[in-house]
């Protein structure tokens, strides 16, 4: 076989990588040769399941093959095969991809390979966690990840507000806003039926956040007793 026709299931493995939702994610934060090399295992192995497919088509349709053979225009050998590999890798991804859930692709790569951050963003995600946000200005978030971003390439989170404030000389916490009285308040009156409907939804940049953590207001409330957060 011609070493260059080993360009189709080399391309091929890397569109898989690059594209198919399970793996896509994982190869965001590899190295390029570390991509690179998963791209040839991944085309070798999309190659030999060509082959494969290609003897038992030959076996039950020779005439089809015979005739594909005939018309391909390049009568290079195993030019038909190794071309065949990178439409079967496209075709193959994008059917795959419809059959994936885009958040759960996400959430087992997080597992897999994202950094502290970005469990505690997806924790907040999946399992509706509140979380603290502590920004370079000293103003201070309290919410909800309102949208999983997706992982190694977050400039920006959204969130949706419970809380906001900030951090006093102290670095004691003083609360200035509370978004669940106002949540409350607009559904009990009936102006609207679910909280997104309110556009409160805050944009934080990733670079400015000095510090996040878990939340849990029953223990704020403990260890900060003389503080009225109702």
């Amino acid at each position: 076989m011609p070493f260059n026709l080993l360009i189709f299931p080399l391309v091929g493995g890397y569109y898989i990588l690059i594209r198919f939702a399970l793996f896509r994610y994982v190869q965001y934060r590899l190295e390029i040769q570390r991509v690179l090399l998963n791209s040839a295992f991944a085309g070798i192995i999309l190659l030999v399941c060509c082959f494969i497919l290609r003897a038992i088509i030959n076996i039950i349709l020779p005439d089809f093959t015979a005739f594909i053979s005939e018309h391909l225009p390049v009568r290079t050998p195993f030019f038909g095969t190794t071309s065949f590999s990178l439409i079967v890798a496209v075709i193959a991804t994008e059917i795959g991809n419809l059959f994936i859930n885009r958040k759960k692709a996400i959430k087992m790569s997080l597992q897999k390979s994202g950094n502290e951050f970005e469990l505690l963003m997806s924790s907040s995600f999946f399992d509706a966690h509140l979380l603290q946000f502590t920004m370079d200005s000293g103003k201070v978030y309290i919410g909800w990840v309102k949208e999983l971003p997706k992982p190694f390439t977050t400039s920006y989170i959204r969130i949706t507000p419970a809380f906001s404030g900030y951090r006093n000389e102290k670095k004691e916490l003083i609360f200035t806003t509370q978004y669940l009285t106002v949540y409350a308040s607009y559904i009990a009156d009936g102006s609207v039926q679910d909280t997104n409907a309110l556009k409160t939804d805050l944009v934080l940049k990733v670079d400015k956040i000095n510090s996040a953590s878990f939340f849990d207001l029953d223990m704020y409330k403990r260890f900060n007793p003389d503080q009225d957060n109702e």
